[in-house]
């Protein structure tokens, strides 16, 4: 069997020169500056670029066969994106270039056309959870059934904490559960209206503390909590490794975060009718972030629904000594 060293030296003679001659070209290169702000599908690709789609899915194309960049199916979508590791040639190549990405062609406005999708990204999910906030309870026991999780993730945290923060919160529902685990328990989530309708429930409790933030970039110090709970949250996400991080940020050494997803599935109506992202998960995927990130994998399993779709729950700690970028 061939070791390690043996495999990344067979990929780097077959691909050495291909991974060059795909950076050699302008629009490639704009591309991996692209990416590094997270997947993008082609039509989003094209969008940023403004060239047409057989043009941009060459490029893509290529940047794939030389094993620069990456893709995932969504559904009916495709996504390309920025591996978390790659053969370490690979991922000298792409840092160096990104080195200089103030140096590189039409970056300001190709970063300017990345807000825009972001923006547009975040105003669409906005804007559902604004509408549906009073709903979004009886919509979570149709098609996510929280009583499944919700035990699990009352199973999994530590007991007497000081703070606990719920990531997403939506209107609250689970913050009562929480309560008994912690002093104190900060509600977060990027939908005003999803933070009335909590704070409605829970506004004149001391234990509770609301705020309406980008997850993304939380107003909190570093190394403050001691558990974090992201419940039906990273699908709504469209860079969710930047969240994970920011979750590392906060948490104490040896700090908790107890994440509860979906499944890898294929039901395009959860991004029609419930502005989903992401169609769930491979474990896998969602393992290498938080390691990345700098975290433990203290468990990891599915849970099957009466539903269609399966529940991924992850239980991980922040390793001590981990530095973290502060916002």
């Amino acid at each position: 069997m061939a070791t390690t060293e043996q495999k990344i030296a067979g990929f780097t003679s077959k691909r050495l020169l291909s991974s060059l001659k795909a950076v050699s070209d302008e629009t490639r290169v704009r591309i991996l500056h692209i990416l590094s702000f997270g997947a993008f599908s082609v039509n989003e690709v094209v969008e940023i670029l403004e060239m047409g789609q057989s043009r941009i899915s060459r490029h893509l194309k290529i940047l794939t066969e030389a094993g620069l960049i990456q893709t995932r199916r969504e559904g009916s979508l495709v996504y390309s994106y920025l591996p978390e590791s790659l053969v370490p040639f690979c991922t000298e190549l792409t840092n160096l270039i990104l080195s200089y990405k103030e140096d590189l062609p039409e970056r300001e406005r190709d970063q300017k056309q990345v807000s825009i999708i972001l923006e547009n990204r975040e105003r669409k999910s906005k804007g559902f959870f604004d509408r549906i906030a009073g709903d979004w309870e009886s919509l979570q026991e149709e098609i996510l059934h929280p009583k499944v999780y919700r035990s699990w993730i009352l199973e999994n945290l530590p007991n007497q904490l000081h703070e606990i923060i719920d990531l997403g919160c939506g209107p609250g529902g689970l913050i009562p559960y929480l309560l008994p685990k912690a002093k104190r328990v900060l509600g977060v989530d990027s939908s005003p209206k999803m933070i009335e309708a909590a704070k409605a429930a829970f506004g004149n409790n001391e234990s509770v503390k609301l705020f309406t933030a980008q997850l993304e970039s939380l107003p909190l110090p570093d190394n403050s909590s001691e558990a974090v709970v992201g419940s039906m949250v990273l699908h709504h996400i469209s860079h969710p490794p930047a969240v994970i991080e920011e979750v590392a940020r906060v948490l104490k050494t040896d700090g908790i975060f107890c994440l509860v997803d979906l499944v890898k599935h294929n039901q395009e109506m959860m991004r029609d009718n419930f502005a989903d992202l992401w169609l769930g998960f491979e474990p896998e995927l969602l393992e290498s972030w938080l390691t990345n990130a700098g975290f433990i994998l203290e468990s990891i399993s599915e849970i099957q629904t009466d539903s269609i779709f399966k529940i991924l729950t992850i239980k991980a700690k922040k390793k001590g000594g981990l530095y973290v970028h502060s916002n």
